[in-house]
């Protein structure tokens, strides 16, 4: 049974953005959603019933947690645009809090592969367009693996679409590519209570939707249209992302669809276990899949080729009508105004994109103070763009601990592969707390000195050593 104090202070709760049944409400009910309804409807009950407690299982989270070169966000719960303060420890999950994770990851050279593990019905149209751009330009540097152990759909399926690929476990659902917008009616409810509600109001539409009234034909149309309108942007963006056509997106209809089902539609690319997804990639065995076809050509399953079997060149134009091989990190051009590159811009991102030898990878990372990572840059068969990316934050490093005043630590954070911001942030703090602290010949400080920078250090190089 639902703990009474803990449904008050949802109902109540004097906290950011006012009490939860108008917060629930507002974002609800008249908004366009990509949600799908059915668990939309059980989790806003919960909420409003007090049926979601805080500490019992299935409450929204949002977790980050970076693993040597993995981060790993865990998106759990129904998805809305801002952040909101938690209520008896517990917030769905905002946009706005992944976007500012995806800022994170993206300052941490160290991090190479991103895991978004979702169990998510959707929500919010509001910012999910924005999150999943931002997941696109991201995945131009990092691989990003939609994990789906239990289920994304709607604008869940969103977030997992503009992955660089996606797993699902066999019994893990997929899809609801739809929108859907509510309006509640409580004319009659109003009329048996003797409540009779009057809106004074300048322009036709400025009281259209609202629930003391029946929905007008105009209120409906808008409505409409405006749900017209996302689903072609959802559609659009889902079919970029994964290399589909509109068409085929819209076949859909909003269908759910589960473990292999959801391979064969496209929608999804591999099946497997989050441990066996985090086995491949800590292990060193991880091999990307992804889905890949021309529009109008039967979806095939294709895994990346060793870095020796690359080939030299681009495929030719007139490959168009077959199957593409493409790198699961680049765009798929969902327009053809997009795919109008010059030759020369083709061929630079094609050479970026391409896994340097052993040879190549070892002599760069000796000649760039970058000794320590040569055996992870070997196995994961680093790209151009991976190995500018990680002698940029030399560089970087280098230069923070040159204008801190303290060049000495550059190698160690280099070494341990510590992340840049880390880096900024660990400088700051020895600065903030004296001069003195720097000094590392007195036995006296020796303590002092296994301080903050140390431990993190020891932290990522027991995590790269995994």
């Amino acid at each position: 049974m639902s703990k009474p104090t803990n449904l008050l202070a949802r109902l109540f709760s004097r906290g950011q953005g006012g009490p939860l049944v108008p917060q629930i409400y507002s974002r609800v009910i008249n908004r366009p959603l990509l949600v799908e309804p059915g668990m939309a409807e059980a989790l806003i009950e919960g909420w409003l019933r007090g049926g979601v407690d805080a500490g019992d299982g299935g409450e929204p989270r949002q977790v980050l947690e970076k693993v040597g070169h993995i981060a790993v966000i865990e998106v759990s719960g129904p998805l809305i645009a801002r952040a909101v303060e938690p209520m008896c420890g517990a917030a769905p999950v905002s946009y706005e809090n992944l976007m500012l994770a995806f800022d994170d990851i993206e300052a941490d050279a160290n991090i190479t592969h991103i895991v978004m593990r979702l169990e998510t019905p959707g929500g919010e149209a509001a910012q999910l367009f924005d999150t999943t751009d931002r997941m696109a330009e991201l995945r131009k540097t990092k691989t990003i693996i939609g994990m789906v152990d239990d289920y994304a759909y709607s604008g869940g399926y969103g977030l997992a679409a503009a992955c660089s690929e996606i797993w699902v476990t066999r019994t893990g659902g997929v899809g609801s590519v739809g929108v859907v917008i509510g309006h509640k009616d409580v004319s009659e409810k109003n009329a048996r209570e003797g409540v009779k509600w009057t809106y004074i109001h300048s322009g036709a539409m400025k009281v259209a939707g609202n629930p003391n009234e029946p929905l007008t034909e105009e209120a409906r149309s808008f409505m409409q249209g405006e749900s017209d309108r996302l689903y072609e942007l959802f559609t659009s963006s889902v079919a970029s992302y994964r290399g589909l056509s509109v068409d085929a997106v819209r076949s859909t209809d909003a269908r759910l669809y589960f473990g292999q089902n959801a391979i064969d539609a496209g929608l999804a690319d591999h099946l497997g276990t989050f441990r066996e997804l985090m086995g491949e990639l800590q292990g060193g065995t991880y091999v990307r899949k992804r889905q890949v076809a021309a529009a109008g050509a039967t979806n095939v399953e294709v895994e990346a080729p060793a870095a020796e079997e690359l080939p030299a060149e681009p495929a030719e134009e007139g490959d168009a009508e077959g199957t593409v091989e493409v790198d699961s990190d680049s765009e798929i051009p969902g327009s053809v105004e997009e795919t109008q590159d010059t030759p020369a811009e083709h061929d630079a991102a094609a050479e970026a994109d391409q896994p340097l030898d052993a040879a190549a990878i070892a002599e760069q990372c000796q000649a760039n103070g970058l000794a320590s990572v040569t055996a992870t840059a070997i196995r994961e068969s680093w790209t151009v763009n991976q190995m500018a990316a990680a002698v940029a934050r030399v560089k970087e490093i280098r230069n923070l601990c040159t204008a801190a005043g303290m060049p000495q630590l550059a190698d160690g954070y280099i070494n341990a592969a510590t992340g840049v911001e880390v880096v900024r942030q660990e400088l700051a703090s020895r600065l903030a707390r004296g001069p003195q602290l720097s000094n590392r010949q007195s036995a006296g400080n020796d303590r002092e000195a296994k301080g903050r920078t140390t431990t993190y250090a020891a932290v990522y190089a027991r995590r790269n050593a995994r």
